[in-house]
């Protein structure tokens, strides 16, 4: 197990020749803590009051040399970091149980803002958190968070939870800090940044279904497009740019096939194959059906576009 050690004002995880710097709490007193450095007696007599000394009382009281409150102390000194660093008003949600952790956290972040705030409730369920609604998020079950939970911070807000360190792969394991508190387990610092969001979003049953019918979007949109193109072309010559199209939507209809359960209407499907059995008679159709055709195929988007818009 990693071990929680001090020196001259910095705490660090130290995991056999390895140091993770947790907190630096000595340099950035003097520079962005919106802490004091000292207060006033009733008399006026200065009284040092060091953030490190906050720190450390708060730390003996979290830190006990289990796997939990190892988490604890290092989530401790991680969010007061962040609070040097970006000294605006903070809401914290921890999702667990109760622990010393609460209390530590109510009186720093008290210290730090009148107006911060530390929400804990009894009982969450973290698939309807509010969007964009906290700083910095704690997650303290036996498991990493599902993908819901990260949407419930703002831009640049920070989750913190622990996991089994092979648990967390690819591209959240890349952006993720890593604090290793045994050898299975780490503390895992993610910031939320807007790229990240992005991406998270797309890794969603929903993002995936967005970015595939966004794709079908685009391609029916440029249909009116293609169809001038045909207009415009001598009828006794090839129209390549009708072959290319309807190429491109026999793709996009495979697409579509992958997200049909999750479209609002089955007519999509059914008016989709409509227009493209359209544009493939008006392809094959001599010149005295073609202007039939042509009219079949207008229409037949108009109904598609508007499905598509509705959904």
């Amino acid at each position: 197990m990693s071990n929680l050690n001090y020196s001259r004002g910095k705490f660090f995880l130290t995991d056999g020749e390895q140091n993770f710097l947790l907190l630096d709490a000595r340099t950035p007193v003097l520079n962005r803590s919106r802490i004091n450095s000292h207060q006033f007696t009733q008399d006026r007599k200065s009284v040092v009051f060091p953030l490190e000394q906050i720190v450390s009382k708060a730390a003996k009281k979290i830190f006990q040399k289990t796997l939990v409150s190892m988490a604890e102390a290092a989530i401790y000194m991680r969010i007061v970091a962040r609070l040097l660093r970006k000294p605006q008003i903070h809401s914290v949600l921890k999702i667990g149980q109760s622990s010393p952790l609460d209390e530590a956290l109510t009186e720093t972040l008290s210290l730090f803002n009148p107006a911060n705030k530390f929400f804990k409730p009894a009982q969450v369920d973290e698939n309807f958190l509010p969007e964009k609604k906290f700083d910095t998020l704690i997650f303290l079950e036996q498991r990493a968070p599902s993908p819901d939970v990260f949407f419930a911070l703002k831009d640049f807000g920070c989750v913190y939870f622990v996991a089994p360190i092979q648990s967390l792969q690819g591209f959240l394991r890349e952006q993720a800090k890593i604090f290793p508190l045994t050898e299975q387990a780490a503390l895992f610092e993610l910031e939320i940044s807007p790229p990240i969001r992005r991406e998270l979003q797309l890794r969603t049953p929903q993002g995936q279904f967005d970015e595939k019918f966004s794709a079908v979007n685009q391609i029916i949109d440029k249909l009116p497009d293609v169809m001038k193109k045909f207009s415009a072309l001598p009828r006794k010559k090839k129209n390549p740019c009708l072959d290319e199209y309807i190429a491109e939507l026999i793709r996009a209809e495979k697409t579509l096939a992958k997200i049909f359960p999750m479209l609002h209407s089955d007519m999509i499907k059914f008016n989709f194959n409509l227009l493209k059995e359209f544009l493939i008679d008006l392809r094959l159709a001599d010149d005295k059906q073609k202007k039939f055709f042509v009219n079949r195929v207008v229409r037949q988007h108009e109904i598609l576009a508007k499905e598509l818009s509705d959904s």
